[in-house]
């Protein structure tokens, strides 16, 4: 936990600023990661890292600078130096054409309920464990890679001008496993996320792997033609394209700039189907919880797609203070996008019966943006997707690429699953900052575009 004389140092430099009438706010990041990486069968890499940054940002007027300090905090002279090289830039800095809006602590917040001591305290041997008893049920002689990162997150803010304060303390992991046939080629993939060490669990990989094995082995990939398709979404590629399509779409900057899908669009129009419901709510237990965003504002659920009608855009305070808007406590990397759930029933397959011809598309690889402004997005299969005929499981299929829209796609889903599945959406490289998305298990979506299918794995 935040040493506590590492509070008052920040604090007690909080307040001599706020006397001499600086305007700034004072942050402190810690993480303690540790980061395991599998090739080959073998551990390839086995890395930890507890790194403390304290980041500083002052306002004088239109002009504005940030500092970051990694290390110790050893006292209110570490804070104090970093303060004055905030000052001394915001100083110089180039005066932004608007006036912007500080950062400012609203209440106090103290939130650690997503907090495992077993998964801060994992030790390496129980990861290797983990995937040696992998490899050995599910046969030694596939290749398997992956990584699992797990780690703490903690952050504390302070600023002038409010004696609030607010903390954050939580554990957070994400474990990935890839399964190659030497020969076939053919790749199935496995992931598992949560706060907690016991939210793993080695039977769930075996298992779920296990019942797309026979499937890979005994029957010959197939090649899908280009055309629209009836696509069930697996978990992994709902969160895909429910991300990209809030990153793209719902964001106050894009929006104001008219580079969104939405730009034609305002609040209170129909952009997506009516059954699709999209929230950030960091309340949400299947997310990673942040009660406060970067600025100090206090984050409560907020709507931005209701029944398919546009409700809000989510506006950091930049974007706010540049269009003369309001910030929505969006200055965060940790959003909690919540895509309600439907009604269908826990097995997919059972809504597939009498369908007919239906692609099972659990993931999308490497998602990108053809183009922004019309919403296009594209993925690859690559691992674990199969063709279904009237609800059985006929065959593999080789890697096939979706080139849609936000739109066609989320206008079209005929059925979402009533059972919600949490998907971690987190960056290993750069700072800790845990995020994590809600979606239902699966969507069918109707007239969904496939553009290209390659002829082997």
């Amino acid at each position: 936990m935040l040493d506590d004389s590492i509070r008052q140092a920040v604090i007690q430099i909080r307040d001599a600023a706020e006397a001499e009438g600086i305007t700034a706010a004072l942050g402190v990041h810690h993480e303690k990661s540790h980061l395991m990486r599998i090739g080959n069968n073998s551990v390839s890499l086995n890395t930890s890292e507890d790194l403390t940054r304290l980041d500083i940002e002052v306002t004088i007027g239109r002009r504005q600078a940030t500092h970051t300090q990694m290390g110790m905090i050893e006292g209110p002279e570490t804070v104090r130096q970093a303060l004055d090289i905030a000052i001394r830039k915001a100083e110089v800095a180039c005066p932004k054409t608007y006036d912007p809006i500080p950062d400012r602590v609203e209440v106090t917040i103290d939130e650690q309920d997503q907090y495992d001591s077993a998964l801060a305290d994992v030790d390496p041997g129980y990861k290797a464990d983990a995937y040696t008893e992998i490899f050995h049920r599910l046969g030694d002689h596939y290749n398997f890679s992956g990584s699992w990162s797990s780690g703490i997150t903690e952050k504390f803010l302070v600023t002038t001008g409010s004696s609030e304060q607010v903390y954050h303390r939580g554990t957070d992991q994400l474990f990935t496993l890839v399964l190659k046939h030497p020969e076939k080629m053919w790749e199935l993939s496995s992931t598992q996320t949560g706060w907690r060490l016991s939210d793993f669990s080695v039977d769930t990989t075996v298992e779920a792997l296990k019942k797309l094995l026979p499937v890979y082995e005994e029957q010959k990939g197939f090649q899908v033609e280009p055309g629209e398709y009836t696509v069930l979404f697996g978990p992994d590629a709902v969160s895909e394209i429910v991300t990209m399509a809030v990153w793209t779409g719902l964001g106050g900057r894009g929006w104001e700039e008219k580079q969104s899908w939405t730009a034609k669009n305002k609040p209170g129009d129909r952009v997506l189907g009516e059954n699709i419901t999209i929230v950030d709510d960091p309340t949400d237990s299947d997310t990673f919880k942040f009660g406060f965003d970067g600025s100090g504002r206090k984050r409560s659920i907020f709507p931005l797609i209701e029944k398919g009608i546009l409700e809000n855009l989510m506006y950091d305070a930049s974007t706010a203070a540049r269009y003369g808007g309001k910030p929505t406590g969006h200055d965060t990397g940790s959003t909690s996008i919540v895509l309600a759930t439907g009604d269908g029933p826990a097995n997919p397959l059972e809504v597939l019966k009498g369908m007919g011809r239906v692609l099972w598309i659990p993931a999308l690889h490497y998602v990108n943006i053809p183009s922004r402004s019309k919403g296009i997005f594209t993925g690859s299969s690559r691992f674990n997707a199969v063709l279904i005929e009237d609800g059985e499981v006929i065959s593999p299929i080789f890697s096939s690429r979706v080139t849609d829209s936000f739109d066609n796609v989320l206008s079209n889903v005929k059925i979402l699953s009533s059972v919600a599945e949490s998907v971690n959406g987190s960056n290993t490289y750069g700072r800790r900052a845990p995020v994590a998305v809600s979606v239902p298990s699966y969507i069918v979506s109707e007239g969904v575009k496939i553009t290209d299918c390659a002829e082997s794995f």
